[in-house]
């Protein structure tokens, strides 16, 4: 059964439901490109219209209506990112096994662990976060020229224990 709709003052039909049929797409569209998602720009267009239609007999010119409802779509969008802004959404489930790890990153996970921690610390800082050698010093508390020690020392410890065992052939005599 159809909803019959009614102007605000109850007499004959509703300027605005014709306003959505006429422009309901194109008010789509522009949801869309505001999340870029069709799903959460239905939604939004949504809330929009029904924000805009309980207070439809305010609107003085019917077409202003659409400007109304932008307004609503962006406000509406905003408050939602506003909520929703901490939240880390991933497409994986947090029960879901982890990808296999590769043998060369145990190794090197390994290698990292057995430096000492602050080596462990400026290598991570640098080469992980890609922090410059003089921030990477303010972090650690030290001069550049000390951070500078501590990646060399580190970098050396890592290519010795990462570097493929070279066998060592002697001469037989």
């Amino acid at each position: 059964m159809k909803r019959e709709s009614m102007r605000p003052d109850g007499t004959g039909s509703d300027p605005f439901d014709d306003f959505v049929a006429a422009r309901y797409q194109a008010l789509l569209r522009g949801a869309f490109l505001i999340t870029g998602d069709v799903h959460d720009a239905r939604d939004l267009l949504h809330d929009a219209l029904a924000r805009v239609y309980a207070r439809r007999g305010a609107i003085r010119d019917p077409g202003a209506a659409e400007g109304y409802v932008r307004q609503a779509m962006v406000r509406t969008h905003v408050s939602r990112w506003r909520r929703t802004r901490r939240e880390v959404l991933t497409p994986l489930l947090p029960d879901t096994p982890v990808a296999a790890v590769d043998a060369r990153d145990e190794q090197l996970e390994a290698a990292l662990r057995s430096l000492p921690p602050r080596q462990r610390a400026a290598v991570v800082l640098r080469y992980y976060t890609d922090l410059p050698v003089a921030r990477v010093a303010e972090e650690l508390g030290c001069s550049p020229a000390t951070a500078r020690t501590h990646l060399a020392r580190a970098t050396r410890a890592l290519r010795e224990r990462l570097a493929p065992e070279k066998e060592v052939v002697g001469h037989g005599g």
